[in-house]
């Protein structure tokens, strides 16, 4: 890092609780002051600022302080963030925060170096948990220990390539520009029941049907999804969103399912009269980039396995020829739901030629 003074003009901006909706409505409001925003799904901003302070004469600090305004102000949407001249310097900025808060970094170089030093380890991009055990081992914890260690310890723990860009960033060099982006798409699906349903078994068994649909989807279209989010409808009209991100990007019908039944839990829905379910897969990315982690769980690498088989099955058969069985619903029985299966009109549930 150099010792010439260096300002703060890299926001990282996060947003609490923000759905997938309310997450795109974000870039309308970042656009107004620079078109140097780079969208971090599910939650994230990072914005480059040089260009504005020139255009409107003022201070990051001050333009940050404006666009957290109009994001509460327009959109009922609470951020934290963070300062920096760059994205590292900003990424800590912002992920040390006081909730609610911008912390900016001082100009001073000496100081943004003993602001990092202070971080812990974990917090150091390109350290994983395998990587910080092995630092944490030789009584590294902090970045600034890290800073300090001959290049050659670095680069033993760590490999040559790792152990040279760890050693960077630790000194405070960060190569990563802002680059450009909006906000990623997202895909839906919605059950809407004929009647208030109280059952939380059938409102799962919505929510079933629902990932079934849109792991087709993604297949189909050769995307993953990085998050989830549920919407569930009540029957005076209001409503409730819940989002999480999933542990790994994917177009997997049961990792699908398993978030939005753990969105569904963590709501807590004590006798509420539900009349619709919507669920979103956001953040979706091509799926060759997408790493996949072997679960070494045969129940999931069998169901991995098998969904090529069911996606050509309903290809050539029609949509939810082959479906879980928990959905096969008689089309004659009274207030059932409206499904992703009715609407594209699903076979029976059995194969026939």
């Amino acid at each position: 890092m150099t010792t010439t003074p260096t300002s703060a003009t890299v926001l990282h901006l996060h947003v609490h609780r923000a759905g997938f909706e309310a997450y795109r409505s974000l870039f309308t409001v970042l656009a107004d002051i620079t078109p140097v925003v780079q969208a971090l799904p599910p939650d994230g901003a990072l914005l480059q600022l040089a260009g504005a302070v020139t255009y409107f004469g003022r201070t990051p600090a001050e333009l940050a302080d404006l666009l957290q305004t109009r994001l509460a102000a327009r959109y009922g949407l609470v951020t934290t963030g963070g300062l920096g001249p760059n994205r590292l310097l900003a990424t800590l900025a912002a992920d040390t925060a006081a909730p609610t808060t911008i912390q900016t970094l001082p100009d001073d170089p000496r100081l943004q170096l003993a602001f990092l030093h202070r971080q812990d380890i974990r917090l150091l991009p390109g350290i994983g948990p395998a990587l910080e055990k092995k630092f944490r081992r030789y009584g590294i914890s902090v970045i600034g220990e890290l800073a300090a260690l001959p290049p050659a310890t670095v680069q033993r723990v760590a490999g040559a390539a790792t152990g040279r860009l760890l050693l960077e960033r630790a000194h405070g060099t960060d190569r990563r520009t802002v680059t450009p982006s909006g906000p990623p798409a997202t895909i839906s699906s919605s059950t809407r029941f004929d009647h208030d349903v109280l059952d939380p078994e059938e409102i799962r068994r919505a929510l079933l049907g629902l990932a079934a649909d849109l792991g087709a989807r993604l297949r189909a279209a050769g995307q993953v999804a990085r998050g989830i989010e549920l919407q569930i409808t009540f029957a005076d009209r209001s409503s409730l969103t819940r989002s999480r991100t999933l542990p790994e990007a994917s177009s997997h019908s049961p990792a699908i399912r398993d978030g939005l039944y753990a969105l569904h839990t963590r709501l807590g829905l004590q006798r509420a009269r539900v009349r619709a379910v919507t669920a979103r897969a956001g953040g979706l990315a091509t799926a060759k980039t997408a790493a996949v982690q072997l679960t070494f769980d045969r129940p999931t690498e069998s169901a991995r396995t098998l969904e090529p088989v069911i996606d050509r099955a309903n290809a050539r058969f029609g949509a939810g020829a082959l479906k879980p069985g928990s959905l096969h619903v008689r089309r004659d029985a009274p207030g059932r739901a409206r499904s992703p299966a009715d609407r594209h009109g699903w076979a029976p549930g059995r194969l026939s030629g």
